[in-house]
């Protein structure tokens, strides 16, 4: 099969423009710049970025008494061909360290294990070994209090319902069509204290940039 000069030319630039967009300088979104957008809902900012083929809207929020925050993605093609979105590639940036975002079945796994464990560590007895001046025997004293073994119940329902929700909303890697729109969202590993992060999401061809905050609230079980 012969190909002709002018085709083999056509798909060598072709792909030529494909390696240039993936290593042009990322697309920040920028304060008042006309192609940023920004609204508050429900004490949340969300961040907009609009080109010609992309319209891409984020805000972060904590996803309560867990170890995770959670940036909501809403990423709708403009454009006349297919474009790929892989939010398993998306990173936190805070300076030269990198969060990477996790695997959503993986981090609700670990939402639910770690609820079941603070209610499994409250609904176990405590033993008081200075009781007024005898030591009591056998289990009757250890018993956790009615305040404990509800909580605990409180809690192991908490984790398993946020977990669900990860489940249900974290984002998978799709191909958009021509006028499709995806939203979800995309869980990290809580810092230890406030950050200031930079959000980096590759959609198709093209690297977006969000600055972000995150409070980085523990969890109050602990």
């Amino acid at each position: 099969m012969r190909v002709s000069s002018s085709a083999l030319t056509a798909t060598l630039l072709l792909g030529l423009s494909a390696a240039v967009a993936q290593n042009a300088a990322p697309l920040r979104w920028t304060e008042g710049a006309p192609n940023s957008l920004s609204d508050v809902k429900n004490d949340v900012k969300i961040e907009g970025l609009k080109t010609d083929d992309i319209h891409i809207y984020v805000s972060l929020a904590d996803v309560k008494e867990t170890e995770y925050n959670r940036v909501w993605v809403q990423v709708s093609n403009h454009g006349q061909t297919p474009i790929t979105f892989d939010p398993q590639s998306a990173i936190l940036l805070n300076g030269d360290k990198a969060v990477r975002a996790e695997v959503p079945e993986k981090a609700a796994n670990s939402i639910q294990k770690y609820g079941e464990a603070k209610s499994q560590e409250l609904s176990s007895a405590h033993c008081n070994m200075m009781m007024t001046g005898q030591q009591k025997t056998g289990t009757s004293g250890c018993q956790p209090t009615d305040t404990q073994v509800q909580m605990g119940k409180q809690i192991a329902a908490f984790s398993s319902q946020q977990a669900q929700w990860v489940r249900d909303n974290g984002l998978k890697q799709k191909t958009l069509a021509p006028g499709e729109e995806v939203q979800g969202a995309i869980v990290f590993k809580k810092d230890k204290k406030p950050v200031n992060y930079v959000l980096r999401v590759p959609v198709g061809s093209v690297i977006l940039e969000f600055p972000l905050s995150a409070q980085n609230k523990s969890s109050s079980y602990d």
